[in-house]
């Protein structure tokens, strides 16, 4: 049913991994990064690769500008993009700690919202969130990334609640570790 799954944060690890498998599987993939230079290879294997700083609304606004302009809808988006602060809380610093929320929590319902609208136009559509189980089970040095995956499930089951509704269904999935460059 679902062909077109837009992933966040491509470049490597879980996202990188999820666009192969889906395009692998036979869906249309549209993989994002920051710097698309980093999925060339992704594209060679028919993954369509676009620019994505999920921190800025304006290149939110620009892609959702350019899967218009190329005539695609996003049935699935997987929220992946991360970042991750670690350090004593007590010393982390207040940029750190902002940016860590910036890009996992409000980064991440910055680019909810602009498919949201889609997807209720056409009755359908999956949000997956990548949360983790440092969200259930907080770790010492890694406070703040704990904190923003509880705050990812936490408004995953409000969106769940909200959207089931009007035929959008809200996943979080909550891996633990995972061998990868994050």
């Amino acid at each position: 049913m679902f062909k077109t799954i837009l992933i966040t944060g491509c470049s490597t690890g879980i996202g990188r991994a999820l666009a192969q498998a889906f395009q692998h599987s036979g869906q249309q993939v549209l993989a994002t990064a920051r710097r698309p230079g980093d999925l060339l290879d992704l594209q060679e294997t028919g993954i369509r690769i676009y620019a994505l700083d999920v921190n800025s609304a304006d290149s939110i606004a620009a892609l959702m500008a350019q899967l218009d302009a190329d005539g695609l809808v996003v049935d699935v988006l997987i929220n992946n993009a991360g970042y991750g602060a670690m350090g004593p809380l007590a010393e982390l610093p207040q940029a750190e700690l902002r940016l860590q929320f910036e890009t996992n929590v409000f980064a991440l319902m910055a680019v909810t919202q602009a498919v949201v609208p889609g997807m209720v136009r056409r009755g359908r559509g999956r949000i997956i969130n990548i949360g983790s189980v440092s969200g259930v089970l907080p770790t010492p040095f890694s406070g703040a990334y704990c904190a923003t995956k509880a705050a990812v499930h936490a408004l995953s089951d409000a969106l769940r609640i909200e959207l089931a509704p009007l035929g959008i269904e809200v996943m979080v999935v909550q891996p633990g570790a995972i061998e990868s460059q994050f």
